[in-house]
């Protein structure tokens, strides 16, 4: 059978992904069924992962070059090892399960999905070319193609001509290697049960591991091995390194789990512990930051797809639980130390003028309370007014459509959105609602340059704005007053792509209108660029806060989100406000570029 791939990298790349994602999507379901708390989960998920990773870089790397790795990048070093991946996953899996007392059930379903995980990895090995087998005249064999390890290799050793397009047929070994640890994978499912201790049935996963690689051993081609080729008593040394870490893995699982009276691996209540997470994250970061030379793009991926979300959760209970409310600057330094390791990692090259169009769409949605005083009266000290309380929903959506100029060192932004909706007003004081429609058009044009920024705009149609009124009427018909033009203006200091500060009176996406109008917020880029962003504000008419980010996943796509708190309004009845969501997606296109 021949294997012609064009790409083979891209293959190998795309079962990694795979792997890890099998692993997100089974532990996550498995925790949400239990009843895990997501963040530690998170967590634990981003230190396998990191461990994984890490662990199968090292293991092929001489202890005595690890410095020269993590220092400075160096390509030579650029095969990986299941076994190195397994072993610091496992380290991974312990330190997480100590750190946040995941039981028997988290450590049990890691002892069956890992071996599932790394067969998938090896489908990528087998459309790769490396780790391949011996030559055989099986009709199953594998002939590989020009440019792969397999076929370099027999032509280094002049097996095969260097005009042959194909290698000489050899054993699918990657492809054995697939369906035993699918198999050891469903034997531990199976079995898991049956053992004593938390900590048994990933041993006996061990075991069946490194058996499994001592036999595979001898189908493989020792030239296609990242390892040394030293032979003693016919076997080569890894083979004899699989054979007795097997036979170790047995006796410790036997006396583990037969005759020790305790648990080496103690299960508690899952439950969270925020100083320990926020410690834990500034940890992960630092081990980012130190081996960032390590990992390629797809490998960094893997970890920070776990990564994300994880911080994303801290921030949520950072700010809704009491008890981190002394330490939130403190807490949210923490929480900016990853995004700001992950600047480093991504490379910042910007043309002299770049030009682009832009398409936004998106939507906001919430609540807010305001009063209305009316019917003005003579009092004895002074004038006084009825008053009636309203609670009121919104939800708005909209598109636009932009151009923007990025000069080296300006931006210029022009353009225009449109935004819709409805505003359900509940009169609170005399239990009536009322729904209105909603609608605006914002041109508006901004330029930034690197200390400096600014803009103007309008909003023009059916209006509102959160705020309290005084009418001077006798009666009321609504809550609040409808707008036909707004004005809107935008300032910014400071280089938003480190750390800025900056005001807005309306300027957001799809509109600020009807709560959002007037803010002010300190963010950081994170050294990146301008497209990313997190910030942290306070909106005066609300009198709270919010967290804002915005990052470009790809080229073209990018995303925007901001949370805005719950606000500390008085109300004489029992209604109460929840928290405010922004967000939005945008496109890029018509690229162009010129010096």
């Amino acid at each position: 059978m021949d294997l012609s791939i064009e790409h083979p990298r891209f293959y190998f790349k795309l079962f990694y992904l795979l792997a890890f994602l099998f692993i997100y999507i089974m532990v996550i379901y498995k925790s949400l069924k239990r009843g895990y708390h997501l963040r530690s989960v998170l967590l634990m998920l981003t230190t396998i992962s990191l461990f994984t990773v890490l662990g199968s870089r090292l293991f092929t790397i001489p202890v005595e070059d690890w410095l020269t790795v993590i220092q400075s990048e160096a390509t030579v070093f650029n095969n990986r090892s299941s076994v190195g991946g397994l072993l610091f996953g496992l380290l991974g899996l312990v330190i997480s399960q100590r750190v946040f007392g995941f039981n028997r059930p988290m450590l049990d379903l890691y002892a069956w999905i890992g071996p599932i995980a790394l067969g998938i990895i090896k489908l990528g090995c087998l459309f790769n070319g490396c780790c391949y087998g011996v030559p055989t005249q099986a009709v199953w064999g594998v002939r590989y193609p020009v440019g792969t390890h397999a076929h370099f290799n027999q032509w280094s050793a002049s097996v095969v001509q260097s005009d042959m397009a194909m290698s000489l047929p050899v054993h699918p070994v990657q492809l054995y290697e697939t369906l035993a640890l699918f198999l050891i994978g469903y034997l531990v499912y199976k079995t898991h049960k049956h053992w004593h201790k938390n900590f048994s049935a990933i041993l006996s996963a061990l075991v069946l591991f490194f058996v499994m690689r001592f036999g595979i051993e001898f189908l493989r081609d020792a030239e296609g091995s990242q390892f040394n080729t030293v032979y003693i008593m016919g076997l080569r040394g890894y083979q004899w390194s699989m054979l007795c870490y097997g036979v170790l893995a047995a006796i410790a699982l036997v006396i583990y789990d037969r005759y020790l009276k305790i648990e080496l691996v103690k299960g508690r209540q899952n439950s969270p512990f925020l100083h320990a997470d926020f410690l834990y994250i500034l940890l992960i970061s630092l081990c980012l930051y130190t081996f960032r030379n390590v990992f390629s793009t797809y490998e960094s991926m893997v970890v920070w797809i776990k990564f994300f979300p994880a911080i994303g959760l801290s921030a949520y209970y950072l700010y809704s639980d009491k008890r981190l409310k002394p330490y939130r600057w403190l807490t949210t330094m923490v929480l900016l130390t990853p995004f700001y390791v992950l600047a480093q990692t991504i490379p910042n090259e910007k043309p002299v003028v770049k030009q682009y169009h832009r398409i936004d769409v998106g939507g906001s949605f919430g609540d807010f309370s305001n009063e209305v005083r009316y019917n003005p009266q003579s009092g004895e000290c002074g004038t006084t007014y009825d008053t009636e309380y309203f609670k009121q929903t919104y939800s708005i959506v909209g598109g636009g459509y932009s151009f923007i100029t990025e000069k080296e060192k300006s931006k210029l932004t022009y353009g225009a959105n449109v935004s819709a909706g409805s505003i359900k007003s509940s009169n609170l004081t005399l239990h009536v609602d009322e729904s209105d429609f909603v609608f605006a058009v914002n041109p508006y044009f901004k330029v930034d340059s690197k200390w400096l920024g600014g803009g103007v705009g309008f909003q023009l149609g059916n209006l509102r704005m959160n705020k309290d009124e005084v009418i001077d009427e006798s009666n009321i018909k609504d809550a609040q007053k409808t707008y036909v033009f707004l004005p809107e203006f935008y300032a910014r200091v400071g280089p938003r792509k480190y750390v800025d500060l900056d005001y807005n009176y309306g300027f957001l996406y799809p509109s600020a209108f009807p709560t959002l109008y007037s803010r002010a917020s300190i963010g950081t880029g994170f050294g990146i660029s301008d497209d990313y962003s997190l910030r942290y504000g306070y909106i005066s008419n609300l009198d709270t806060g919010y967290i804002s980010a915005e990052a470009l996943i790809t080229k073209q796509f990018g995303i925007n989100i901001m949370y805005i708190f719950e606000e500390d309004y008085y109300l004489p009845v029992d209604e109460k406000t929840s928290g405010k969501l922004v967000f939005s997606l945008n496109y890029r296109f018509g690229h162009k570029t010129r010096n």
